[in-house]
Order: structure tokens, then sequence, then C-alpha cells
């Protein structure tokens, strides 16, 4: 997998500009997707995180039906199909066999720095930024979708602009398969399909108030990504309270491939 340290925004984008150009060359045009975590996460659906084996299908089936019976009196949205409405819920924290991708690199390492480094035993995290070189096959048929919760494979859904979050965001998911004998999910990142197209970005926690700096001067921050009153609060929290917190030492980057 190839592997890079980034400790600026241009620096992220320049790597970008590299890898996008060489695919073009090689005549693949398709988009890229961007993923972004606090820390080093594996590739995995929060379904996975939260439920064990032999517990997952029929967890999934309940919690979604229960989130379809009961979701429609706190919102004006009127998903039209079960994909949809998971997305819905994917967005709002569901557990679900989603998982969250963007359009834009800038959200994408906006989710990775925006909150601030993570911690174990005292020691900050590095801040991961996932890169997906997409193929067209890779995308879920519209014209014949399917169930969501049985996909033969594990694709990528493209999903209606049905909320103000998803077109913020640029959102677009992974949706994954569950094997049917054990209820395993595949890590994302040795699926035989995809793993070989994925590049990882690592920003040293000592990077992250900068680049945020940056990213919010470039108009990426909580509001432009949450367009409601949450996303404001978090905003105006960040800009008005941030002076008071110790910053991460920062550690001089270097560039690495794997």
């Amino acid at each position: 997998m190839e592997e890079h340290r980034i400790a600026t925004v241009s620096g992220f984008i320049s790597l970008i500009e590299t890898i996008k150009r060489q695919e073009e060359d090689a005549g693949n045009k398709a988009d890229f997707i961007y993923r972004g975590q606090q820390e080093n996460w594996e590739l995995e659906p929060k379904l996975a995180r939260k439920v064990p084996p032999g517990k997952r299908a029929n967890t999934e089936q309940i919690i979604f039906d229960e989130f379809k019976r009961t979701s429609l009196a706190y919102t004006r949205l009127r998903p039209e199909t079960d994909w949809e409405l998971l997305a819905i819920a994917q967005h709002y924290g569901l557990p679900t066999r989603l998982l969250d991708w963007t359009y834009s690199a800038l959200a994408g390492l906006w989710f990775a720095i925006g909150k601030g480094p993570s911690f174990k035993n005292g020691v900050p995290k590095d801040g991961v930024v996932w890169l997906l070189k997409t193929r067209r096959q890779d995308f879920l048929d519209p014209e014949t979708p399917g169930t969501p919760f049985a996909p033969t494979r594990t694709v990528i859904y493209r999903p209606n602009a049905i909320t103000e979050r998803i077109m913020a965001q640029r959102g677009i998911f992974t949706v994954h398969r569950m094997m049917p004998d054990d209820e395993r999910f595949i890590l994302f990142e040795k699926n035989t399909k995809y793993r070989d197209r994925l590049v990882k970005f690592y920003i040293e926690p000592g990077e992250f108030v900068p680049m945020r700096k940056h990213l919010d001067g470039c108009g990426v921050n909580e509001v432009t990504l949450f367009p409601d009153l949450a996303g404001l609060s978090a905003d105006l929290a960040w800009r008005y309270t941030n002076h008071f917190v110790m910053p991460v030492k920062r550690i001089k980057s270097s560039r690495r491939k794997k």
C-alpha cells in the first residue's frame, strides 16, 4: 500500500495532484474518494464494531426497522427507498453496514484533524486520511440496486441529495458485504478488490492545529460541513476557545512509502 506523511494542506493537495495525474495517464479518469479518521482505525462499518458475529444480521434488521418506524416523527425528510433511509441513519449515527467517505479531499482532511488528536496512554495518535482510486464498476447500479442488506459484493453507493449534510460533505458510502456463513465483514483495506487502490496519508498530532487553521481559511470548517446549529455551535466553540488549549508539540515530518 502506498503511504505518505503530510505536514501541510498544500503538501497534501500536491500529492493528490501527482497521484491523480498518474491515474489519468494510465487511463483511469474515475474520481477519488476520501475518508478522514482521527486515528489509524481499521476500515470497517460501525455495525461490525458494535455488534459481534452471530448477532449482526438480526440486530441490523431490528434496529433499521425501528428507525424506519420511528424516525419520521423527528424529520421532514421523506426517503423513498431503504437505501435513502439507510444513508440518513448512517449520517445520524445508527450502526449500519455503510462506511462514510467523501468526494472532497479537504473535507476528508478535516474529518481527520478537526477534533484534535486522540490519545493512548497519554501519547497523541496520528490522524489518517484514506484515498481510494475508484473504478466505474465499483459503483452500485442505480437502476438495479437490490437490497442494501444482502449485497453480493462490497460496493460504493452514491446517495441522492437527501440531506443538507450529505450535500455539504459531498458524502458517499461504501456498502460492506456481510459473509452469510459467519457474519464477518472483510476489512476494506484487506479486500482484494480494493486494497491495491488505497493510499494512506498520516498526519502527526503537532500538525493538527496549523492545518485546521489553514482549512478554515480555505472555507472548510464545522459550519460548511455541518450546516446546522450543531455545526455553528462547534465552530464558534473552536473559534473562540481554542487559544486556551495547549497545542501538541510538533514533530518534523517526513514522507514515506510502503
